[in-house]
C-alpha cells in the first residue's frame, strides 16, 4: 500500500484493508449500504486516513452515495476530508458527467458545520432521512386483507430479475457487471405501472427496497402497495427482512412505509452536493 498522498487527503484502500474501517459503520441500519461495499456485496471505493488504526473513513458506493464516519474533531481530519472532496470526488464526478453526489453522516453539529462550509464550485443542501424497520405482524395483517381482493382483469404482478448496476459509477468491476436483484413488477396489460426492487444493498438477512410508480396519474391506486407486498413476500420465504429509507419531506413514501408495516428507527442527515456551472 502506498503512503498517504497528502494532496488527496485520504488514501484509497484495497479490499484486503476494508476491515480496518468496518467498526465505523457496524451496528447502524443507515450504514448497510456502506457495509455492503465493505463486505464486497456491492461495488464501491473505500478511503481512509490510514490503513491501520484509521480515524476517518469514506465509503463510496458506486453512484452518488458516500458514507463518511470517524473523528472530525481535529483540524487535520477536517482538512483531509475537504481536500478529498475537491481533488478526488469532484474530478471523478466531472469525468463521469455527474452533477451531484450525497454524503451520509451521523447526526451531529460537527458534521453539519463541516459539510456546510463553502466549497468552491459546489452548493450543498442538508436534509433528513430515516430508515424504517419491518414489522412482520403488521405486514401479515395487510397481506391477508389484500389477499381477499382479486386483481382486476388487466392487472398483473410478477417477480423479475434486474441488473443492480443501472447507472454510471466511480468503479465498474467485472465481477459486479452481471449482478442481478429481484423486483416485483405491476403491469396493466403490457405496460409497467409500478416496480418494487431490492436495490442491491444487503447485509446478512437485511436489504433495502426501492419502489416507484412511474406515471403521476397512476399513483394513489394501490399499485406500489401491490408491488411491495409481492416483493417482500418473495424475500420473506428466504428469511430476508426489508428496510425502507426515505426523506422526511416525502410524505407519500412515509405513508406507504407505514401501510406496509414499517416503523422509523433511525434518522440522520444527508448532504446533497451540486456542482455549479
Amino acid at each position: 500500500m502506498n503512503e498517504l498522498n497528502e494532496l488527496n487527503g485520504l488514501m484509497e484502500l484495497q479490499p484486503g484493508n476494508y476491515t480496518a474501517v468496518y467498526d465505523f459503520y457496524a451496528g447502524k441500519k443507515q450504514y448497510i449500504p456502506a457495509l455492503s461495499v465493505l463486505l464486497e456485496n456491492y461495488p464501491g471505493r473505500v478511503f481512509a486516513d490510514h490503513t491501520e488504526a484509521p480515524t476517518l473513513a469514506v465509503v463510496w458506493a458506486t453512484g452518488r452515495w458516500m458514507y463518511a464516519a470517524g473523528d472530525i474533531s481535529t483540524e487535520i481530519n477536517r482538512l483531509k476530508l475537504m481536500v478529498f472532496l475537491q481533488t478526488v470526488v469532484v474530478p471523478d464526478c466531472q469525468q463521469r458527467q455527474e452533477k451531484w453526489f450525497e454524503i451520509y453522516t451521523d447526526d451531529s453539529d460537527s458534521w453539519t458545520e463541516l459539510l456546510k462550509l463553502e466549497i468552491a464550485g459546489l452548493s450543498v443542501d442538508r436534509h433528513m432521512e430515516s430508515v424504517y424497520e419491518f414489522n412482520s405482524e403488521r405486514f401479515v395483517q395487510l397481506k391477508n386483507r389484500r389477499a381477499a381482493i382479486p386483481l382486476e382483469g388487466d392487472l398483473s404482478v410478477a417477480c423479475e430479475e434486474f441488473p443492480v448496476l443501472t447507472h454510471k459509477g466511480s468503479v465498474r468491476e467485472d465481477r459486479f457487471i452481471g449482478l442481478t436483484t429481484t423486483g416485483a413488477v405491476v403491469k396493466i396489460r403490457d405496460e409497467v405501472v409500478s416496480i418494487c426492487k431490492n436495490n442491491g444493498f444487503s447485509v446478512n438477512n437485511r436489504y433495502f427496497i426501492d419502489v416507484d410508480t412511474y406515471a403521476e396519474s397512476e399513483r394513489g391506486k394501490g399499485y406500489a402497495t401491490l408491488a411491495a407486498v409481492s416483493l417482500i413476500s418473495h424475500y420473506l420465504v428466504q428469511g430476508m427482512l426489508p428496510l425502507w429509507e426515505t426523506t422526511h419531506e416525502n410524505v407519500a413514501s412515509h405513508k406507504l412505509a407505514l401501510r406496509l408495516g414499517f416503523e422509523p428507527v433511525e434518522s440522520y442527515p444527508v448532504f446533497a452536493f451540486v456542482m455549479e456551472g
